[in-house]
């Protein structure tokens, strides 16, 4: 039994990922009072909106920057299966570490295909917060997921 086990984990693993649209929605950000701040919006005309800004929350100020990054399918591709990868899928919709009163905040939002997720934080997140770093040390995927944002830009910082 224990060979045919076998055989259906490789099999399951050497099946295609499944298709990745462009998102109905996508919106990320991250940041705080104190220090850098990055938000990116898919537009209507399917675009994502890059803003960031070196010193404070991403606003209207004069401090921060905007893009407009084209996105090719295969990069959607590549964050769906991030996604799936992390188990994006199931965070939880808030991350809250109340021992800290001025820090960073993070919010996800995306829908596609279906599935729709909407997931943030205030000095927390998927695998550990502020006063505790390394609550999990196994769970990678919030800093996973930043990555793939950064890719999904071309590379541009979010952190």
């Amino acid at each position: 039994m224990r060979g045919m086990g076998m055989v259906l984990a490789w099999w399951l693993v050497a099946l295609p990922a499944m298709a990745c649209d462009r998102p109905t929605s996508f919106k990320a950000s991250i940041g705080g009072f104190f220090g850098p701040s990055f938000a990116v919006e898919l537009t209507s005309e399917g675009d994502l909106r890059y803003a960031s800004n070196p010193r404070t929350f991403v606003s209207d100020d004069a401090g921060t920057t905007r893009e407009t990054v084209k996105v090719a399918p295969a990069a959607w591709q590549r964050l769906c299966n991030e996604l799936d990868a992390i188990g994006a899928w199931r965070w939880k919709p808030n991350y809250v570490d109340a021992s800290v009163h001025d820090g960073t905040s993070w919010s996800f939002e995306i829908e596609v295909d279906g599935q729709s997720l909407k997931s943030g934080g205030y000095n927390a997140w998927p695998g550990g917060s502020v006063s505790s770093p390394g609550a999990s040390s196994a769970d990678t995927s919030f800093q996973a997921w930043l990555h793939a944002v950064s890719a999904l830009v071309g590379g541009r910082d979010f952190h």
